[in-house]
This record gives structure tokens, C-alpha cells and sequence, in this order.
């Protein structure tokens, strides 16, 4: 129940005396919502005996982490393979690794060429301040399908 109780939300036209007969109801999730809900006697209709009831509810949207991603759907693969191809070209022959040491240092080493290439050859993508990370094409395409259905019922 949103409205507080005991406050009045009728007043008999013809004794003037206040009752509740109208009520507020939300889910749980929604109340946490709920930033006022009462009822407003001073901006009552001529001729009504309803009292108006006035909600407000918080329907901010909540903002998507705005960090800059890369864009993987638009990478020029083949360019990304012919650079690839190029660099490790650029890199000594391969060698049997001796130790941990020279292991990591290879590591390092390949690392940090793969995240140049990234940085130069994958295209950043445009952050929106409402996208939803979790939907997919699969989703779409489940929603599309639950809508044909949807209308093809009321056929």
C-alpha cells in the first residue's frame, strides 16, 4: 500500500464527512521506488467528492558504465592477420625457452604486439549511456519471434 493510511480520499457530498475508499497499490519492487504518495485536498475538482492522489516515483534510468570498449564486430580481420603475419615476421626465429625467466620475457614480449595491433587495427566502440551489455542477437530474435506469436494469437 503506497498511501499512508488514515488519510481520506472521499468527502460525502452530502454529510461532508471523510472516508478512504480509494486505495494505492504496488509491488514490493516498485514501493522502493515510490518518492511521495498522498493525497492533495486543495487541488480537488469543483463538484467532485474524490480527493486527488498525488504519486511520485523515482523512474531515473540507471546509467551503463561508460568506459570505452573495443569494438571486436567491426575489425578488418584479414588486415589484422596480414599485421599479425608482419610482425612476428619482424621478431627473431623461434627458440627452445631455458627457464621460467625467458619464458615470461616471450610472453611479455607477444603480449605487448598483440595489444599494439589492438590498439591500432580495432576500431573503439561508442559508448550509450542505455545500452544493455546482457542483450544479445539470440535475445532479439526470441523477442521477435514471442511478438509474431503475440500478434498471430489475436488474429
Amino acid at each position: 500500500m503506497a498511501l499512508p493510511e488514515h488519510l481520506p480520499t472521499l468527502c460525502a457530498n452530502n454529510t461532508g464527512n471523510y472516508t478512504r475508499v480509494d486505495n494505492v497499490f504496488c509491488s514490493e519492487d516498485l514501493a522502493e521506488h515510490i518518492l511521495a504518495c498522498n493525497t492533495i485536498p486543495t487541488q480537488c475538482p469543483v463538484c467532485t467528492d474524490h480527493i486527488p492522489i498525488r504519486t511520485i516515483i523515482d523512474v531515473r534510468i540507471p546509467y551503463v558504465d561508460q568506459r570505452t570498449r573495443w569494438n571486436w564486430a567491426q575489425t578488418d580481420w584479414n588486415r589484422f592477420r596480414e599485421r599479425t603475419k608482419e610482425e612476428i615476421e619482424k621478431r627473431p626465429p623461434a627458440r627452445e625457452l631455458k627457464d621460467i625467466d625467458e619464458f615470461n620475457d616471450a610472453l611479455k614480449t607477444l603480449d605487448d604486439m598483440f595489444t599494439n595491433l589492438i590498439e591500432e587495427l580495432v576500431p573503439k566502440a561508442k559508448p550509450s549511456p542505455y545500452q544493455r551489455r546482457w542483450w544479445n542477437i539470440h535475445l532479439t530474435e526470441m523477442k521477435k519471434r514471442a511478438n509474431n506469436l503475440a500478434n498471430k494469437s489475436h488474429r
